[in-house]
């Protein structure tokens, strides 16, 4: 996959653009004191809505399933965590990983593709958690005392932006460069997020010394890329003298490693990435041509099957599944793919049957559990539908959808209170305010006032952040940054 420089300034520049609107809001004009855990939270849906409106978000449950897995993982070994973290997949050929304030953690697809191991992830996951439970960016704009925030919001955007033209643009002025540099981070913090990490990886039984892998492969990436692609390493420092350190500590404190490793499930993973970001007929080319010298090679049977179905050709596609269970054996996870290429092709009384049968028999696979919730709901039973769901709502590692999902089915069910209610946390989550906005009223006014869901309305109202309008001044500026 191709990735052109107007292309990386793009994908980037949201982030200047929008911590600056994000600052406005949710902290004073100046920087006086360190962000308190409060600002942060209140930050976290602004942010979010920003990345979701700007950057192409993978939305695939069995993807962000296995990224979340490994995440929470590492978040079973954290004693107090500031926030509750969210786990997010960009759709990006970057060797990159990041996280914002309030707990979300970002990875790029390209980092994913390019692992060996669970334990390189994992490692990279306790890094950037790390940074989060370190508070390192609050730290550094308690330091920076008294600079402005709109200057210190082009400062935090410009840590994302590599050394591109973007950067440029945003730096103007050297108040805003000497904010930039005062803003990333230091050796210390790199330390800090690295010892944090190195102690959680060991107790979920992980290797450490995956850390250094990525890093490595990172900044070989870095060389062998552009200056448009955001270098991890670039507000990650000190490469060389990481490496030593890394290694010598899994030296002096090594780690015992534990054998629930699944390189299966990464290369499956990972083959749904690759039919995900590249063109079909591509790839349809390669996986019968690698089928042709193999043919009983598993994950090509799988690419090509992803890829045909990325083309519309749901009928071939079916047919490889049907090859691929056979091949597969005790391996059950394609029988989960086959079932969601029937629903891709609009045939959900048979997905349905598949997945009913499949999940009898694996209860403890939640992604099947939400395609059989789907599959019910559009074969025309929201009520089968909305009672999958409701055994889901404390488990389903993506609100965002679960909350899209279930007020479909209130509103096939035609029970308006309760579907206006979860619209409005779907819309919440997304950002979008003005929606958000009309189906909290709409709940309001048709839920009873004594029942839970109305209480529940309330207590996520007092959540939400107040909006103030911005100048005309701030609107020139975003206008800047947008450019």
């Amino acid at each position: 996959m191709t990735v052109t420089i107007q292309a990386a300034k793009r994908r980037f520049l949201f982030t200047g653009a929008f911590i600056l609107a994000v600052l406005w809001i949710s902290v004073p004009p100046e920087v006086n004191a360190m962000m308190s855990i409060k600002q942060e939270k209140e930050m976290r849906q602004q942010l979010l809505q920003m990345v979701k409106n700007q950057v192409p978000i993978i939305d695939d449950p069995d993807i962000i399933g296995y990224v979340s897995e490994l995440g929470h993982r590492v978040l079973e070994q954290v004693p107090v965590k500031f926030f509750d973290y969210q786990f997010f997949v960009i759709k990006d050929d970057g060797l990159n990983a990041f996280a914002m304030p309030g707990g979300l953690i970002f990875v790029h697809t390209g980092l994913i593709e390019n692992i060996e191991s669970d334990d390189e992830l994992v490692c990279v996951l306790a890094h950037e958690i790390g940074h989060v439970q370190g508070r390192h960016i609050a730290r550094r704009m308690d330091r920076m005392k008294k600079v402005n925030i709109a200057t210190a919001a082009m400062a935090i955007a410009s840590l994302f932006l590599g050394s591109s033209e973007a950067t440029s643009a945003l730096l103007a002025s050297s108040q805003a460069l000497n904010a930039s540099i005062a803003l990333k981070y230091s050796r210390s913090d790199e330390e800090e997020a690295d010892r944090r990490a190195y102690q959680w990886i060991c107790r979920a039984g992980y290797n450490p010394l995956g850390l250094v892998k990525t890093l490595k492969k990172m900044d070989r990436y870095r060389w062998l890329g552009t200056d448009a692609i955001p270098s991890y390493l670039s507000t990650h420092p000190g490469g060389d003298e990481r490496f030593t350190y890394l290694e010598d500590l899994a030296r002096h404190k090594p780690c015992k490693i534990k054998s629930y490793r699944d390189p299966f499930r990464l290369k499956e993973v990972q083959v749904e990435i690759k039919a995900m970001t590249h063109e079909p007929a591509v790839l349809i080319r390669e996986y019968r041509k690698k089928i042709k010298e193999n043919p009983d090679d598993l994950f090509a049977l799988q690419g090509l099957a992803l890829s045909l179905i990325k083309a519309r050709d749901y009928e071939e596609a079916l047919r490889v599944y049907d090859r691929l269970i056979k091949l597969a054996g005790e391996r059950h996870e394609f029988r989960v793919d086959q079932a969601r290429a029937y629903f891709a092709a609009g045939r959900y009384t048979r997905a349905a049957t598949l997945l009913e049968q499949y999940t009898m028999d694996h209860p403890g696979d939640l992604t099947a559990r939400f395609y059989l919730a789907k599959s019910y709901l559009e074969d025309g039973k929201p009520g089968k539908a909305l009672s999958v769901l409701k055994k889901l709502e404390k488990k389903w590692h993506d609100p965002l959808n679960y909350y899209l999902e279930t007020g479909r089915c209130y509103a096939a069910m035609d029970r308006p209170g309760e579907a206006h209610y979860y619209l409005y946390l779907y819309y919440r989550t997304l950002g979008n305010i003005a929606t958000a906005d009309y189906h909290k009223r709409r709940a309001k006014e048709i839920l009873p006032s004594n029942s839970k869901l109305y209480s529940r309305l309330m207590d996520y109202s007092r959540q939400d952040p107040k909006h103030r309008k911005n100048t005309s001044e701030d609107r020139d500026d975003m206008e800047k940054i947008n450019r």
